[in-house]
């Protein structure tokens, strides 16, 4: 019970960060949020990678083709 007195809590280390971990960590950071920026605005490859030549016309018969099924 003498030795209950002292007992005293723990205090936490103080952390600190120098340049290099945190550039460690908001680089990679910066990097995944360009990638899903640039995924976002890019056009989708799908519908530019060939010019659609149907005049209008054919259009507006492929949409009534489609729309009588």
């Amino acid at each position: 019970m003498e030795t209950a007195n002292r007992i005293s809590a723990v205090e936490p280390e103080k952390i600190s960060l120098d340049g290099v971990e945190i550039a460690g960590l908001v680089v990679p950071l910066l990097f995944a949020i360009m990638t899903i920026v640039l995924v976002a605005i890019a056009p989708d490859s799908a519908g530019t990678s060939s010019k659609d030549s149907k005049t209008d016309s054919q259009r507006v018969e492929l949409i009534e083709q489609i729309q009588k099924r």
